[in-house]
C-alpha cells in the first residue's frame, strides 16, 4: 500500500498524535507517488477498527471533507478502504491542529 511507503509503515517516528479516530502519521506524497499529485506534507489517520469512532464516522468525513472546501478548513487530499482498513490524507498542518491551541493551555477544575 502506497501509504504504508510514504510513512514508513506507520512508524512511530513519524506519529503525530492519536485521538478517537485513531492515530495520526506524517507522510509526503508527491509524483512518484501518483501523477498529477501536488509534492507536499500529509497527515495520514488510520482508523482505529477497536477505537470510539467507526466506518460510519470514516465515511462521514470522507463524504463531507471531500464536498467542502473553505480556507479555515483543513483539506482532505484523499482516502483508503481496503478490506478492515480505512485511512484519511489530510493536507498537513505545520502549526498542530486548532483543538491544540484552543485547549493546549486550558485548566478544568472541578
Amino acid at each position: 500500500m502506497e501509504l504504508r511507503a510514504i510513512t514508513q509503515n506507520f512508524s512511530t517516528n513519524f506519529l503525530l498524535g492519536e485521538g478517537g479516530f485513531g492515530r495520526v502519521h506524517k507522510g509526503y506524497v508527491d509524483e512518484n507517488l501518483r501523477q498529477g499529485l501536488k509534492a507536499q506534507p500529509v497527515a495520514v489517520k488510520l482508523l482505529d477498527i477497536e477505537g470510539l469512532q467507526g466506518h460510519r464516522e470514516w465515511l462521514a468525513e470522507v463524504i463531507f471533507l471531500g464536498q467542502l472546501r473553505h480556507p479555515n478548513l483543513v483539506k482532505l487530499i484523499g482516502y483508503c478502504c481496503e478490506e478492515e482498513q480505512r485511512l484519511l490524507v489530510y493536507e498537513f498542518m505545520p502549526r498542530g491542529s486548532l483543538e491544540n491551541h484552543l485547549f493546549k493551555s486550558l485548566l478544568i477544575f472541578y
